[in-house]
This record gives structure tokens, sequence and C-alpha cells, in this order.
């Protein structure tokens, strides 16, 4: 019996040294040991925090000018907002509220403070608050594509607008892959990485790509105020 056992055992170290493919080590159960490294992966959808990056609503609304006999797109006048990021799988899931424009001029003023799955976590940067009174702090979500921000590329030397360069990759050595004109100063976001945003020109032949954070203008009025320059 001992003999039997001792056969067996030099069997089993025999096997283990012999297999390369661990599947020995699937049968009896230490892959687990193995592959334990402590490291947790990171869930899918999670919020990602965002530094504070300034934004306007209704960017379409005012700027897409797809109608020639009219000044605005009533296909963007109501801007959808939630209280928590839906799965945008469920393409019935209502908002929780629907603002409109403060005025016929400009979106309201916002603050970008997260990102999750198809949303952006905002706050508002208005005196008067679009949906509740003394509810600045709350946080709110909104699909990404309905901010917008101006972007400029102040040239001292010309004293004027140049060319606004976007990126491959949210980095200034990454490849210049458009280069936006004057006439098309609002974009919208898509998304963020640190404090780059990916955007996408409205009017004309769609342009899209990184842009530079030096670039950025958030304020619902734009450079004319001198705000971000």
């Amino acid at each position: 019996m001992k003999m039997n056992c001792i056969i067996l055992l030099f069997i089993n170290f025999f096997m283990a040294y012999n297999e390369s493919d661990l599947s020995y080590f699937i049968r009896i159960g230490n892959v687990k040991n193995i592959y334990d490294t402590g490291i947790v992966c990171k869930k899918p959808n999670t919020l990602d925090s965002v530094p504070n990056l300034a934004a306007f609503t209704h960017p379409k609304f005012f700027y897409s000018n797809k109608c020639k006999c009219c000044k605005f797109d009533f296909n963007f006048f109501q801007l959808e907002i939630y209280n928590s990021p839906t799965d945008s799988r469920i393409p019935y899931q209502q908002a929780n509220h629907y603002i409109i424009p403060p005025n016929y001029e400009v979106g309201y003023s916002v603050i970008i403070t997260g990102k999750q799955g198809d949303f952006f976590r905002i706050k508002f940067n208005e005196e008067k608050h679009p949906i509740c009174y003394k509810c600045n702090d709350s946080s709110y979500y909104v699909k990404k594509g309905t901010l917008g921000t101006w972007i400029y590329n102040y040239n001292d030397s010309i004293d004027d607008y140049d060319f606004v360069p976007l990126y491959e990759k949210p980095c200034a050595d990454s490849k210049i892959i458009n280069k936006v004109k004057k006439e098309n100063s609002v974009v919208i976001i898509l998304d963020i990485e640190g404090n780059w945003m990916l955007v996408e020109t409205i009017k004309g032949k769609k342009q899209k790509g990184w842009l530079d954070p030096r670039m950025q203008c958030g304020d619902p009025y734009g450079v004319e105020v001198n705000e971000c320059l």
C-alpha cells in the first residue's frame, strides 16, 4: 500500500514538472494561487472624475444653422437632464427634467465634474438655477454630445484667430488630424480625457479630434467677452 502511494506521488510531481500549459495546476485547483495578484479590474461604466471643465448647454440649438431662413434649430430646443446616468441601451428611459435655453442668446453655463458611460456629470454655474431653487451644488447628468465649448487659437502676431488644431490623441505630441476655421468656433463635446476634450464641429463637414485645454472656452458668451483670453 505504501509503495502504491509513493508511486502515485512520484507520478504527480513528474506531471507537474513536465506540463508547460498549466493544465495540471488547473486540474488540482491551484490556478487561483498562481494568478492571484490582488489587482482588481475596473468595472465598466464607473464614474470618472473630470477637473471641473467649463461648458454650456444647447450648442446645436444656437449654432447648427441648418435652416437658411431661421436662426435656431428647434430640434435641440429641449435638453434632457437626468438625476443619475441610465443605461443607454434602454431607449425608452425617460429623463427626469427637460430644460430650454435661458434666453435666445446663449445656453446655460455648466461645469463638467465627471463622466460615466454615455453621460457627463455636471453642475449648473448660474445664479438662477434652471431646475430648482437653491440647489446649485446639486449634480445632474446629460448625454455626451449635448454640451459645447468655444474654441480659439489667438495669435498675437497676426491679431486674429488662427486655425485651431485637433489632435488624434489627447496630448500635444500627437498627430494633428484636423484644423478648424474661425467660423466653426463652437463645437460639441463628445468625451473628456483629463482636461482634453474630444470635440466635433457643428456646421458643414464634420471635423473631429482632441482639443488642447489652452484652446477651450466654456463661457457661453465666448472669447468676445474676454473671459477666456
